[in-house]
């Protein structure tokens, strides 16, 4: 899955759950669910060559800023406009948690280095991805993101 909707489902639970010592676990374990869903992603079904040339390295930046910016915005919603500390630091907190998997998955990708809990992480995330083709590999990842802003609004939105 991309980094978008795992970022919105951790923002989700983060704008839900404001206690950072459930929503971060949480948004771990989303992350491994959200892979389980059918989706298409930048890697799906290529090589080490491909991975690193053409469109996907600028394509996987795209959506990092994207990630990056739903989850600032949230949280700064919520500092800002909310004046909630307690549910800004969890969406935040759960929105990079929601993530990480993927992080740190990223030596691997690029470099094909794996050691200790890195090589049982990779070998979980090979397990639970579902690749699913273009256009529903998309679609899913829509539903996801359109589920998560329901979540979001109802949560947090004034």
């Amino acid at each position: 899955m991309l980094l978008t909707p795992h970022t919105f489902v951790g923002v989700a639970i983060g704008a839900s759950i404001s206690n950072p010592f459930v929503a971060v676990p949480l948004s771990i374990a989303m992350h491994f669910l959200g892979d389980a869903v059918p989706h298409w992603d930048f890697y799906s079904n290529t090589t080490r060559e491909e991975r690193l040339k053409g469109w996907r390295p600028l394509a996987v930046m795209a959506d990092l800023i994207i990630a990056v910016a739903v989850g600032l915005t949230a949280t700064y919603y919520a500092l800002w406009v909310l004046k909630d500390t307690n549910t800004a630091t969890s969406i935040f907190l759960a929105g990079i948690a929601a993530v990480l998997p993927d992080a740190l998955e990223g030596p691997y990708i690029f470099m094909q280095k794996e050691t200790g809990v890195l090589n049982i992480l990779t070998n979980i995330q090979r397990k639970m991805q579902f690749q699913a083709p273009l256009p529903w590999g998309i679609i899913t990842q829509l539903i996801v993101i359109l589920v998560s802003l329901l979540v979001i609004s109802s949560s947090i939105i004034r």
